[in-house]
């Protein structure tokens, strides 16, 4: 009677979907039917299913409330974090959680709608925690790619608002068997897609020692705010935790190949065009001291961060550079503590990545304090006029390049100036002179590839600071 119960008050709650979304294309993954055909076939072929649900993931939010110890690093765009039954037989309203462990045959299933339309969605698998000998470690580490708006499969003339089923899991048999699930309740094949946990390189299991594992939605640019604001507000995914109620015998996945960074084509044409641009920002601002802030490329991949057992919370689908304080990412000599007087201000540049090809978007964002790692502002490759403000004058080079100014105060109405600032009604951090700065370029989802641009094929964005000159 109970069960019963829980079933009737699940399936209400599945079919709360925000007007927004009330016209998906094809056919509708959230309607009520399929679902509760999809939950009883579950249960008939063997499993036990339980409920979790995805919400908006704001760590920024978080520390500036005080209720996380770091910001991470998080920039200013949305995230969704899937939270997860802690077992699937658990009765009634189960205990959630975004980091959990896995026995080699279970399954996470996600079943919703993607995103509307933004410049890049991701659904990423990640490793949240391991224990080394040395001790446990959270460390964030990509398990492999992520499953992007370039590879997703779905129906329809695009992969946005689209329906969806993911089924996350390290084993081809559960796999299979979820399959043809989906297949008898009615959901198309064309929409249903595996994401690997591969469990030849993972400790999976319930045990003290085995890893924690987490999924992330991650989203970026997106082109109407209002429908940004209601999908992560009121996200239209349903998250089913499956375990098979007898264990087979394990087959588990191979770990899938990664897709091969890079084409060749570099940006290293542009190499001494960016030395003049350097040269053309100096001479326009006499009087004052240039430093060059060393740029490097930063938090690598994820089968790199666990094999070391460093934390960054990497994503395949993009390559990193940093300046400044980079502390909590890298030991690397490069790392210095950046700070900005009343009086001084950075000058970043570089090639505008989009333009070369070489990325989907890019965004430059910079934190604060060692510590809170807190989002403090952000530049867009939307933003990015040619070389501003026309360094290098009748130039067609020109058109493949940027500068910004960013400072703690900006001239009231001076154009291609960035003010940092907390995050609006964060009052948690001051932003002075002494405060620790970190500068942060991601270079996002190259065309050709569908993947991060390759390392080699790159010009490192620059950071200049500029200081009254000493006597």
């Amino acid at each position: 009677m109970k069960a019963n119960k829980l079933l009737c008050i699940v399936i209400a709650l599945l079919v709360m979907v925000p007007g927004v979304f009330a016209q998906p294309k094809g056919q509708d993954p959230l309607d009520s039917k399929a679902l509760f055909r999809l939950q009883t076939a579950l249960e008939v072929d063997g499993f036990d299913v339980s409920y979790g649900r995805a919400e908006a993931w704001n760590l920024t939010a978080d520390w500036c409330d005080g209720k996380a110890d770091s910001a991470q690093g998080f920039n200013n765009e949305p995230y969704l974090q899937v939270l997860v039954p802690t077992l699937a037989q658990d009765p009634g309203y189960p205990d959630l959680t975004q980091d959990f462990l896995l026995r080699q045959d279970e399954a996470i299933v996600l079943i919703g709608l993607t995103p509307p339309p933004v410049k890049y969605f991701s659904y990423t698998p990640y490793l949240a925690t391991r224990v080394y000998p040395d001790g446990k470690r959270y460390i964030l580490a990509s398990l492999g790619d992520q499953l992007n708006n370039a590879v997703i499969k779905t129906i329809g003339d695009s992969p946005f608002y689209s329906p969806v089923a993911l089924i996350f899991t390290p084993d081809q048999g559960t796999d299979a068997r979820i399959r043809e699930v989906l297949r008898r309740a009615g959901y198309p094949a064309a929409i249903v897609n595996t994401v690997v946990f591969p469990a030849r390189m993972l400790k999976l299991g319930h045990t003290e020692t085995a890893d924690v594992l987490k999924i992330v939605t991650r989203t970026a640019v997106w082109e109407d705010t209002t429908a940004a604001t209601a999908y992560i507000n009121n996200p239209p995914l349903k998250v089913l935790r499956v375990t098979p109620r007898v264990q087979a015998p394990a087959k588990p996945f191979p770990t899938p190949p990664l897709r091969i960074r890079g084409t060749g084509q570099t940006e290293m044409d542009l190499a001494n065009k960016l030395d003049d641009l350097r040269q053309s920002i100096i001479a326009a601002h006499p009087g004052l001291h240039a430093t060059d802030i060393q740029s490097i490329p930063m938090c690598f991949e994820g089968y790199d961060l666990i094999q070391r057992g460093n934390w960054c919370g990497d994503s395949r689908d993009a390559f990193y550079i940093g300046a400044g304080y980079l502390g909590y990412a890298t030991s690397d000599p490069a790392s210095i503590d950046l700070t900005l007087g009343d009086d001084e201000f950075l000058m970043v540049y570089g090639v505008n990545h989009v333009a070369t090809g070489k990325a989907t978007y890019m965004n430059l964002n910079f934190y604060a304090d060692k510590q809170a790692q807190l989002f403090v502002g952000s530049l867009s490759d939307n933003w990015f006029p040619a070389a501003a403000p026309g360094y290098l004058p009748d130039d067609p080079a020109a058109e493949a390049m940027y500068a910004y100014k960013v400072a703690r105060n900006c001239t009231k109405g001076e154009a291609f100036c960035l003010k940092l600032a907390p995050p609006e009604g964060c009052t948690r951090l001051t932003l002075d002179a002494s405060t620790v700065l970190t500068v942060f370029d991601r270079i996002y989802l190259e065309p050709a590839t569908k993947v991060g641009p390759a390392m080699p094929e790159i010009l490192y964005d620059r950071v200049l600071k500029f200081s009254p000159r000493k006597p």
